[in-house]
């Protein structure tokens, strides 16, 4: 089997656990109890930060990031809790950015030479040539969730600086809202 068609694979495989991963927490999302996460960080003591940005990592390529973003709020506090998730989600959207850009970027651009989708092929070479303010803007208007957008960014031709300028921008809104109702909730509790 060639490189490419284990690239092909690979990227699919990628797809669908995302993807999966994204109904699954719609089914079953309801279960999560923040107060339990918040006393199973605890335990880890002054390795809490760094223990919760790794979960934060791998566990928002698979789930939305909401329910990591109002934890930190309740475990860390407002200023603390903003600068571990933005880490975070900064980190885990550059993963999945590199992984679908390595996997799945060539398929892609081979897909949109489609006469079909000569638009959609004409936006992808817009992003090229400088998308910082439509990465924050798709990040801040809440259309999709951000793995799906980051998996679409890794595919496109964004170039990777743009990506990273317009991601970091992008995160702020969302984390300062979430991170903000995990710390009120600190008050609740």
């Amino acid at each position: 089997m060639s490189w490419e068609k284990l690239q092909n694979i690979f990227f699919i495989v990628f797809l669908i656990l995302i993807i999966g991963s994204l109904f699954i927490y719609q089914i079953f999302g309801s279960n999560f109890d923040l107060g339990e996460i918040r006393e199973y960080l605890k335990n880890f003591g002054i390795w809490a930060p760094f223990i919760f940005i790794l979960i934060y990592i791998i566990g928002t390529i698979f789930i939305p990031s909401t329910p990591f973003m109002a934890i930190a709020g309740l475990l860390f506090g407002f200023g603390y809790g903003l600068f571990y998730t933005i880490i975070g989600g900064f980190l885990s959207s550059l993963l999945v950015f590199i992984i679908s850009r390595k996997l799945g970027q060539k398929r892609v651009e081979s897909i949109l030479k489609n006469k079909y989708l000569k638009y959609i092929n004409k936006y992808n070479g817009k992003l090229g040539k400088g998308a910082i303010l439509d990465l924050v803007i798709l990040r801040i208007i809440p259309i999709m969730p951000f793995n799906v957008l980051n998996i679409l960014m890794g595919v496109s031709k964004i170039k990777t600086q743009d990506y990273l300028i317009g991601t970091l921008f992008g995160l702020i809104p969302s984390n300062v809202l979430a991170v903000y109702f995990g710390y009120l909730m600190t008050k609740i509790l």
